[in-house]
């Protein structure tokens, strides 16, 4: 059995902080020196604790609204103090042990949906303080969510970082023990003190403070004080449980800590004590004795990507003289007796991380290229797909998670594997990749009758190899992009790799294109490329409606674009209004909206909620991440095939380039929502059918300013109400266009024009 690790880490910290061990200072005495931060711990430092944290997240989908402007207030914080800050983000997850992870897991996500549904059951008996308790803990943020924002934010200001990978700890320390010190101090989670022979760490920052303070700890105290060496404090570590590790179940209790202190100490180190206890239940059942020296070896030869490119264990890299001396903050123990050499290096050390990938991609992955989400897939063999924010108990999105977006052989994740897997060793062809989804029966990952990932079937396999056709230079680019009768001309041979930023860009989206069936192999528009087509080019360009347009004709296709309740079941925050007929054209239309990414002033959401939405956002959430990750490898594959320039210094501009740099919350669903029922409300609750009637452009005014009043974080939510409305009119000119083609249902476009007949008379 294993704990949540909080219970684990607040036995350290009731420690750190009973013991007296933390130390203060001012962020000053760091000026001049290079900050190491790891980047997870700092971002999750931001959005779970106040002033930072956006308790209905969970409620409404999307990302923090207020993270960048904080996170640039810290940059300039740094900045006048002359610190300079180096970002490290940890990247793939070492190996664990399915069978001992699971149940946790699953525990966890029951926990999650429990509170949740809870939560709204609250809101919608009127208990909304009890309710915003229950959202603000269930955020379902991950760190992996929040890159694009933040490296877009690097980007700008010029922000040095580099993604681990596997812990980012351990990059931090290689960074700081190089002969070249890329950094003079850490700041990051305790975990980090486990290494051998790092002492001082800081584990909080006040940037925040009229006067910037910082807290660091020293290893040497704590080892002083529990009167222990530099080996029983990486065991007791271990054995008391950190983020990659479970505790050991005999010491679970309130007393954790010190039990695990006197017992490594009585029986002289964490390897005899585990021993002693090999007949104690839980220590049979989680096998614990294998997960014990798993995570030591794990912490002692941690993975870290040198300076010169290679990926390699973490004594390897860092060499045994002493670096010259620094500021607050250094880690400079003299080295142990016995530095490691290659012969101490465990063979089996895929086992506990992963089977090697190519240096390159990890390379590629250190410098923002790519998230390492299908990398993991491909590296663990698995897909776990928790419950979305409204926990899916839904059929349709239950079908669509598993069936269009993860089992389907030509569908985004087994192309996204299929990409990976066709430039790399033979290995990757066969892995096989299992998909666990929330709502199914725990299965074991061998089980012969579970349902693997096709990215090695013939389907998947000619997708990939047909799209290897584009290779269109940049004296071509331009022009494409605003025509579609080039095929001739962009079907042409390779004359070596691209080399300009754009030119790679616009050749991975035509690929990607291909992938999804917009684009045929003779190079020219399928008909959802022309309905796109068509509809683009009505829409004015400062709308940026192309992601959005794009998902909504993804959704169409897959079939679950349209006004007919989920599971025949009405949620709450749907239609308020009308027949049944009118409230199918209203729930049409709030959908559509809620496509579309809101202009947000940089503040915490304080409006209505619509749990009717947020079922819908799961839908958009889950493909445009899935459809990233298919951006971002499809790149990948170019650079592996040699198709785009590999030496390159631009790779996270290409990244910033590429579409669904974002993703939506339910916002311009409601805001649409508020409009027209206020609207109805005022017309004596009865839809305007007349737009020229007496007193409707009154009414329509007051409309607009009760959405002024509720939502005070969005800009001009005025326009923004019209600017929805306008792509409303975008896909209906794309419906219209796949209509003209018999490339979708009838009974789906006289939905869409009979929303069209109900909306039309109550648009501002």
């Amino acid at each position: 059995m294993t704990v949540p690790r909080v219970t684990t880490n607040s036995h350290r910290a009731d420690y750190l902080t009973g013991g007296k061990h933390i130390q203060s200072f001012p962020l000053s005495v760091l000026s001049d020196t290079r900050l190491g931060i790891d980047a997870g711990y700092y971002l999750q430092s931001i959005y779970e604790n106040p002033p930072g944290k956006e308790p209905l997240l969970s409620a409404t989908g999307g990302l923090p609204l207020a993270l960048t402007q904080r996170i640039e207030t810290d940059l300039r914080t740094l900045e006048k103090l002359r610190i300079k800050p180096v970002f490290v983000f940890s990247g793939l997850i070492p190996q664990k042990r399915w069978k001992h992870v699971q149940p946790h897991l699953i525990h966890e996500q029951n926990e999650a949906c429990r509170d949740r549904a809870n939560g709204w059951n609250r809101y919608e008996s009127g208990q909304e303080e009890a309710a915003t308790k229950l959202f603000e803990v269930r955020s379902g943020l991950h760190q992996w969510d929040l890159w694009r924002m933040v490296l877009r934010i690097f980007r700008h200001r010029n922000v040095e970082f580099i993604v681990a990978p596997y812990l980012a700890w351990a990059q931090l320390i290689y960074l700081q023990r190089h002969p070249k010190s890329y950094i003079h101090a850490i700041y990051g989670p305790t975990d980090t003190l486990l290494y051998p022979g790092v002492d001082k760490l800081i584990i909080s920052i006040d940037l925040l403070a009229s006067e910037p303070t910082f807290n660091y700890i020293s290893k040497r105290n704590i080892m002083t004080d529990l009167g222990v060496n530099e080996e029983n404090f990486l065991d007791i570590g271990i054995l008391v449980g950190f983020d990659h590790s479970p505790p050991f179940p005999p010491s679970m209790h309130e007393q954790g800590l010190k039990a695990t202190v006197d017992m490594v100490k009585y029986y002289k180190s964490g390897q005899a004590a585990v021993a002693a206890f090999g007949d104690h239940p839980a220590v049979k059942t989680t096998q614990y004795p294998d997960q014990y020296a798993r995570s030591r070896a794990m912490v002692k030869y941690s993975l870290i990507l040198s300076s010169e490119g290679t990926v390699l264990p973490l004594p390897l890299a860092i060499t045994t003289s002493t670096p010259p001396s620094s500021s607050q903050g250094n880690n400079h123990h003299p080295p142990p007796h016995h530095h490691p050499t290659a012969a101490d290096i465990p063979s089996d050390l895929h086992e506990i991380f992963t089977h090697r990938l190519p240096d390159e991609v990890y390379y590629y992955l250190s410098r923002g290229l790519l998230g390492p989400q299908a990398l993991v897939w491909l590296t663990t063999g698995q897909i776990n797909e928790g419950p979305p924010l409204d926990n899916g108990d839904t059929t349709e999105y239950r079908r669509f998670v598993k069936e269009v977006i993860t089992e389907g052989q030509t569908g985004p994740r087994a192309t996204t594997l299929a990409l990976i897997s066709s430039v790399c060793h033979n290995f990757w062809s066969n892995r096989k990749v299992t998909p666990y989804f929330w709502f199914e029966q725990p299965t074991s990952p061998t089980h012969h009758t579970k349902a693997l990932v096709a990215h090695s079937s013939p389907q998947t396999s000619q997708l990939v190899d047909r799209v290897g056709g584009w290779m269109v230079p940049s004296a071509l680019v331009e022009e494409e992009l605003r025509r579609q009768n080039l095929a001739a001309r962009t079907k042409i041979k390779n004359t070596g790799p691209l080399e300009k930023k754009d030119e790679a860009v616009a050749n991975v989206i035509w690929r990607f294109l291909e992938l999804r069936g917009f684009l045929i192999n003779s190079h020219v528009h399928s008909p959802l490329a022309r309905a796109m087509y068509a509809a683009i080019r009505a829409a004015r360009v400062t709308d940026k409606f192309q992601d959005s347009l794009y998902l909504f004709l993804e959704l169409i296709r897959a079939g679950v674009m349209h006004g007919h309740l989920w599971s025949h079941r009405a949620f709450s925050g749907g239609p308020s209004f009308g027949t049944d007929d009118e409230k199918s054209c209203m729930l049409l239309v709030m959908r559509v909206l809620s496509i579309v990414p809101l202009n947000f002033k940089p503040q915490a959401w304080s409006a209505p909620l619509s749990r009717e939405l947020l079922v819908f956002n799961s839908f958009i959430r889950s493909l445009s991440r899935s459809l990233r990750t298919l951006l971002e490898v499809t790149t990948l594959n170019m650079l592996l095939r040699g198709d785009i320039r590999r030496a390159r210094d631009d790779l996270l501009d290409v990244a910033l380039s590429l579409p669904f740099q974002t993703e939506v919350n339910t916002g311009f669903g409601i805001l649409g929502k508020v409009y027209l029922d206020a609207l109805t409300h005022i017309n004596g609750g009865q839809r305007v059918r007349d737009p020229n009637g007496p007193g409707i452009k009154d009414a329509k005014s007051m409309a607009l300013e009760i959405c002024e009043d509720t939502f005070t974080g969005i800009k001009f939510p005025r326009a923004e109400v019209e600017r929805g409305f306008r792509f409303w009119d975008v896909v209906l000119t794309a419906m219209r266009q796949l209509h003209s083609e018999n490339a979708v249902l009838p009974e789906l476009v006289d939905q869409f024009e009979a929303a069209e007949a109900w909306l039309a008379p109550m648009r501002p």
